[in-house]
């Protein structure tokens, strides 16, 4: 039976695109949220979210708003708790308002950031997967998908595109991609009752449109998971998402995380971690450029084969012989 491998995607992979406009507009990260949302001239229709929100994080300690997950945490749980207690206060904004405005703010900034490039480091790292592996993203972001649609283009035979390519359905004989679980969501995608629908059709729809849509939807319907005080991902329709995600981390060979800090404060993520890979063995390789991510991966899971790499051009360069060879089934 062939080795499987697991791609593990975080913000740090898409700031580090082969297009990334690090002087103007990269891809956000938490620490830098904000200062990127200052510096955009938005849409009319997402001007009033953008006001909105700074003008909410101005209220804040400087701690909290130089985190955008500290910053959301803090004004949506205000709003939450007020509006449950009935303590809400005349003219103050409500749990949707706060979720809806930041939102609109997200897909703004990855629609200036990435627009409908392609990622030539996606599609190098990509290349290595094949039907029977996984990815396990935590971006909302679209920049997986256009790296795929490019290794459809060059393929033969061509693997179709559809709801199987977020594991939503059984995929047919000619899908040779891995699965991707977005276990954050989607910007493409939107919630109608129960059910997740991907509003792309096809591959080429990439062609015509950004595609960062994740801002509609109402309260809990949004089709992202921003990074509330509790996420529900014991709730439908995410946790089939949440439990394939378990079934496919408790098989793998071989993982290799990119841009993914697993931050203390996402304590389910860690636990679907520590249940899917616990103290069997496996290959990790973690791709960041923070010593304090790369230690927080070798400490939580020991008994791993550990490799490490500071920048993706290093991984992509020399990399493990079991990667670049991984591509065997």
């Amino acid at each position: 039976m062939p080795e499987t491998a697991a791609l593990i995607l975080g913000a740090g992979a898409s700031r580090s695109v082969s297009y990334a406009d690090l002087g103007g507009y990269p891809s956000p990260l938490d620490s830098d949220f904000f200062d990127l949302l200052q510096r955009l001239t938005p849409r009319t229709k997402d001007r009033a979210a953008v006001d909105l929100v700074l003008k909410q994080v101005r209220t804040l300690s400087f701690d909290v708003r130089r985190s955008m997950e500290r910053a959301f945490y803090t004004l949506h749980l205000g709003a939450y708790l007020a509006e449950k207690l009935n303590a809400k206060s005349k003219g103050a904004l409500t749990d949707d308002e706060i979720v809806g405005a930041f939102a609109r703010c997200v897909q703004a900034l990855l629609r200036k950031s990435h627009g409908k490039q392609v990622c030539n480091n996606h599609i190098e790292v990509l290349n290595n997967l094949a039907r029977g592996d996984v990815v396990l993203s935590f971006n909302y972001d679209l920049v997986a998908e256009r790296a795929l649609r490019h290794l459809v283009e060059t393929s033969k035979p061509k693997s179709e595109f559809g709801p199987w390519v977020y594991g939503f359905e059984k995929a047919p004989i000619s899908f040779d991609l891995p699965v991707m679980l977005k276990l954050h969501g989607s910007s493409n995608w939107r919630i109608s009752g129960d059910t997740i629908i991907v509003r792309t059709k096809r591959w080429k729809d990439f062609d015509v449109f950004p595609g960062y849509l994740g801002h509609r939807g109402v309260g809990t319907t949004f089709p992202i998971f921003l990074p509330f005080w509790e996420k529900r991902i014991e709730k439908i329709p995410w946790l089939p998402l949440w439990q394939r995600a378990l079934l496919e981390l408790q098989h793998v060979a071989n993982i290799v995380v990119w841009g993914y800090s697993l931050p203390a404060t996402d304590v389910k993520t860690q636990h679907l971690f520590t249940l899917g890979l616990g103290s069997r063995q496996y290959r990790l390789c973690v791709i960041d450029p923070s010593t304090e991510t790369r230690q927080r991966w070798r400490f939580l899971f020991p008994d791993a084969q550990y490799w490490e790499y500071l920048h993706v051009q290093d991984f992509l360069s020399h990399p493990p012989s079991w990667w670049s060879g991984s591509k065997t089934h």
